[in-house]
């Protein structure tokens, strides 16, 4: 290993060393989200500690998570986002989110939802917010989201539901289908 490589890589565990205390690693979501990051990256589940440094490192995403769920605790937060700069265009703004969330490509990215169930995966240039004052919508479990879909207003999205691409979904989405289109309309049920 270069001399410059292994600078770089001190420099990284020095990083990680400091914000380590500040993660919330009693969080059971934090762990499942963790866990899945792991199993999508391809990752050594026996390595956690060097998993997260990387992941903390290399993904902007991850680190809003880590963010995230690190909750009402303000100097954790602050602390993580000052070692790890969040991806400044991702706005995570929900309730609740289950364990198990992924971001793939969270550029331009809004989540805004009463509730999101465990397993989310949600993609680039999203929005899931308000159409007025009442609510946002409730996500169920095993969803994905994928790039520029708007998911809208006072509804709910069923379990393992799939939501295509530029999809703008206003209306209630059951469970077990592909929707897709605007206004989103069911395009396949999944079995």
């Amino acid at each position: 290993m270069s001399i410059l490589k292994k600078l770089v890589f001190l420099i990284q565990l020095l990083r990680f060393t400091i914000v380590y205390p500040f993660i919330d690693m009693k969080n059971q979501d934090f762990i499942k989200d963790i866990e899945r990051w792991e199993d999508i990256m391809g990752l050594n589940k026996a390595k956690r500690y060097s998993n997260i440094c990387r992941l903390m490192t290399e993904y902007k995403e991850f680190r809003n998570i880590a963010i995230y769920r690190s909750g009402r605790k303000k100097i954790g937060r602050r602390i993580i986002g000052l070692i790890y700069p969040p991806l400044s265009t991702l706005y995570i703004q929900a309730k609740e989110i289950g364990g198990g969330l992924f971001i793939q490509h969270g550029f331009s990215t809004m989540i805004s939802a009463e509730k999101i169930g465990k397993n989310f995966w949600i993609n680039q240039q999203v929005t899931l917010g308000y159409t007025d004052h009442t609510r946002p919508p409730i996500i169920g479990d095993n969803v994905m989201v994928t790039c520029g879909a708007k998911v809208l207003g006072p509804i709910t999205v069923g379990n393992n539901v799939v939501i295509g691409a530029n999809a703008v979904v206003v209306k209630d989405v059951e469970d077990n289908v592909v929707v897709g289109g605007i206004p989103a309309k069911i395009i396949k049920r999944i079995n």
